[in-house]
């Protein structure tokens, strides 16, 4: 065993072990304890005082956490004009929603998130802890108010008009990442999405290519797509919609069917692993393990909201359990099935028990 597992195992043995003990047990310097100390430290293998050691089962989701309000009226809207309707608040965020979605699938998760010091704030945190999610790392902002999400939908449940204030996303620098980083670097898989700014995606891009850490991209939208760099080596896997695909693989054609040439336009810009979601046409995969287009499950949809970032979630828990990524799209299309089938973003029948069943319903043909 070299000194460093030494090192390892005796702090796994007790996290609160101090460097001069180690040092007298090993037979070395304190200072030489240090220094193997500050490499386990760097490498994510350790988290600091007192020495926690990194849990390989942990998925870690960093983005988006918001207070979401759905207004529904109840007769035709009316412009300048007070409009009756009934109004449902929930925890929102596409980074939240597909922890809380894996936490439900009795997946380790934790979230890195960025919430202001205000009531909506406190709320979005403990109902996520309540389901299961690990909130320690995200961090509270003094004087700033956590992002929000409101929809006005009209009578039919169709989209009228939405408004969304997601500025402090914008103190989700470099700087803050690369403070948590040991954390992020012990995660078994890192999912992120694009409510990051910019120089914070390509920085997450880039240490992930750098430190052999697998990362899930999704886009959210096209608008929030354009943050990413034109070099996406260090994503090992990206889900993008019908257009944000388009936007992605720079295609001019706004009516390009060709689901595989665009997933192929993305691949040359460096992911591995790309899944188009193509609504009720399935899912097309393009990546290492080949191209597939993944027809849908026959399906009586409710709502649309939250199945994107579901079948992410599924695709996800399929990898982190041993399963290729081409099988792993049987699970997140189960895990979309189940979702459409409800009116929550985040569907409380979603467990890993129905996810099983749903997959062996599957491969059996019922």
């Amino acid at each position: 065993m070299d000194r460093e597992q030494q090192i390892l195992a005796l702090i796994r043995q007790n996290p609160f072990i101090s460097q001069n003990e180690i040092a007298s047990m090993i037979g070395i310097s304190r200072s030489a304890v240090a220094g193997y100390i500050a490499a386990l430290t760097k490498k994510g293998t350790i988290r600091g005082r007192a020495y926690v050691t990194s849990d390989e089962l942990t998925i870690m989701c960093i983005g988006g956490a918001n207070l979401d309000s759905k207004a529904v009226s109840k007769q035709a809207i009316r412009l300048a004009s007070s409009n009756p309707v009934t109004v449902t608040e929930s925890c929102g965020g596409v980074a939240r929603n597909i922890a809380e979605t894996l936490a439900g699938l009795s997946c380790r998760t934790a979230l890195l998130t960025v919430v202001g010091d205000d009531k909506a704030g406190q709320w979005v945190l403990e109902e996520t802890r309540k389901r299961g999610v690990d909130v320690s790392q995200t961090i509270v902002l003094q004087g700033e108010n956590t992002g929000t999400y409101t929809a006005l939908l009209d009578a039919t449940g169709e989209m009228f008009l939405a408004f969304a204030n997601m500025e402090i996303y914008d103190k989700c620098t470099p700087q803050l990442l690369m403070d948590k980083w040991s954390h992020i670097a012990a995660s078994q898989l890192v999912i992120a999405d694009t409510n990051l700014p910019a120089d914070t995606l390509q920085e997450l891009i880039k240490r992930c290519k750098e430190d052999g850490i697998t990362l899930f991209i999704d886009p959210v939208s096209s608008e929030k797509a354009k943050k990413l760099p034109q070099e996406l080596h260090g994503i090992t896997a990206i889900f993008p919609n019908l257009e944000e695909a388009r936007l992605l693989s720079g295609s001019s054609e706004e009516t390009d069917q060709d689901y595989a040439k665009l997933a192929r336009a993305i691949m040359a810009r460096g992911v591995k692993h790309v899944f188009i979601t193509l609504g009720s046409a399935g899912v097309m995969y393009v990546g290492e393990e080949g191209e597939k287009l993944f027809p849908p499950i026959p399906t009586n949809v409710v709502e649309v909201t939250g199945a994107g970032d579901a079948l992410l979630a599924g695709i996800a828990y399929g990898v982190t359990h041993q399963h290729t990524f081409m099988e792993a799209c049987s699970y997140g299309l189960a895990a979309a099935h189940i979702t459409l089938q409800t009116d929550q973003s985040v569907a409380s029948e979603l467990t890993e028990e129905r996810l099983q069943q749903t997959i062996q319903s599957i491969t059996k043909g019922d």
